[in-house]
């Protein structure tokens, strides 16, 4: 699954394991991969989700971002500003963030 090359190797292991023992037909049914900072990553289906055992932190999500980028976050700011990047296949990520009060 060409997805795996943006997220970093530690979270690459934990979604290839995830995916090792399942059919190609549950990977179509992805409609979403969310990282939260301080959250555990969680997989979503058309009809569940899955949470898989790991926290997401901080520098996952920075370094995941870096390689959707590649390395040039500057380059994507026109599509970082409407809320998401697309990517090869037409896939689009989505880029949100909640604020603290």
């Amino acid at each position: 699954m060409f997805i795996f090359n943006y997220f970093p190797e530690q979270i690459c292991s934990v979604l290839k394991d995830f995916f090792k023992d399942n059919t190609n037909s549950k990977e179509k049914e992805i409609e979403e991969i969310r990282l939260r900072s301080n959250k555990p990553l969680i997989i979503k289906f058309n009809n569940y989700e899955v949470v898989l055992n790991i926290i997401v932190t901080t520098e996952d999500i920075l370094e995941t971002m870096r390689c959707i980028c590649d390395n040039s976050i500057y380059a994507y700011q026109h599509e970082l500003c409407n809320g998401f990047i697309t990517i090869k296949g037409g896939h689009r990520i989505g880029i949100t963030r909640k604020l603290c009060n």
